[in-house]
């Protein structure tokens, strides 16, 4: 494997681990604006100590296309902890992994091109992956609400996809073109700039004591800074962002088994789920990382 890989790779086991722990805390009653905030504000604070210690700052001309991809990513932020609060760290994460093919959708129509037989195939295993996760949540609860909290966890998954599709492509095309450490320290000083927006509704460090979540919450959030860090670095530094996002896409199958055998010490609802609907879950998130293969493997 190439060294460069074994960022998204790291990326994959932390982000599932930060989840968990940041699910602890939504589940026991904190916002997930808390999330969202805290988690952009770690790597605001980090790149802001980089940027200060470089020469040479990335130039001001530039700074929108920085801007633009911190909106990206704050959008995508805030779309993964609201899935989070909606349902299962197992339902949500899977569904991540499609963001490599609806972007290759989306820039094959921006340039109309044909999109290939192989992204189609690809993209419906993805749909027969969500489907599998979708029936085995269904399976778990029979409700009219559970299934609809379900469908609506994976919609919220689908648009945190989008978004952090946009933010990998501007990231690739302008971080490169400018060099890693001075579009970063900029893009996320904007990210954690954009993210005050969200104060009103962030929970007080009073109540996260309250509610008995603040360690969770700030193991989770540091957590999500670190995986975020460590993806955003690799695409700008390296590029190769088709190998990296599918190296990345395992975090679905880690999602499943982690959060399956984790569930009792985390508190998550895997723990109350049957072996059948597990099976099921961990049979869609497979059913996703082979829909990121297959619609790539032109590209590897």
């Amino acid at each position: 494997m190439p060294v460069h890989l074994l960022f998204p790779l790291f990326s994959s086991f932390v982000f599932v681990f930060g989840m968990l722990f940041a699910k602890q805390a939504i589940v026991r009653g904190a916002s997930p604006w808390t999330g969202t905030f805290l988690a952009n504000f770690w790597l605001g604070l980090f790149w802001l100590i980089v940027g200060l210690q470089q020469e040479q700052m990335l130039p001001l001309g530039d700074w929108w296309q920085a801007a633009l991809v911190a909106v990206c990513f704050v959008a995508g932020q805030m779309f993964t902890y609201l899935a989070f609060q909606q349902g299962d760290v197992s339902v949500a994460t899977p569904v991540f992994g499609v963001k490599v093919i609806i972007v290759a959708i989306i820039l094959a129509i921006l340039t109309d091109e044909a999109i290939s037989g192989r992204v189609w195939t690809g993209a419906a295993l993805a749909a027969l992956g969500v489907g599998f996760i979708q029936a085995g949540s269904g399976a778990s609860s029979g409700s009219v609400r559970s299934a609809r909290r379900v469908s609506i966890t994976i919609g919220l998954a689908l648009l945190a996809a989008i978004s952090l599709s946009l933010f990998d492509a501007g990231l690739q095309a302008w971080g490169r073109r400018h060099g890693a450490e001075q579009f970063l320290a900029v893009m996320f000083v904007c990210t954690a700039l954009m993210s005050g927006v969200l104060l009103p509704w962030v929970d007080s460090p009073v109540r996260l004591r309250t509610l008995q979540v603040l360690r969770p919450m700030l193991i989770g959030t540091v957590l999500m800074a670190v995986q975020a860090l460590s993806m955003s670095y690799s695409l700008s530094r390296f590029g190769d962002a088709t190998r990296i996002n599918i190296v990345y896409a395992l975090r679905g199958l880690w999602a499943v088994l982690l959060a399956w055998i984790l569930a009792r010490v985390f508190g998550g609802a895997e723990s109350q789920h049957s072996r059948s609907v597990m099976l099921l879950r961990l049979f869609g998130a497979i059913l996703l990382t082979l829909s990121v293969l297959v619609a790539l493997s032109d590209s590897l």
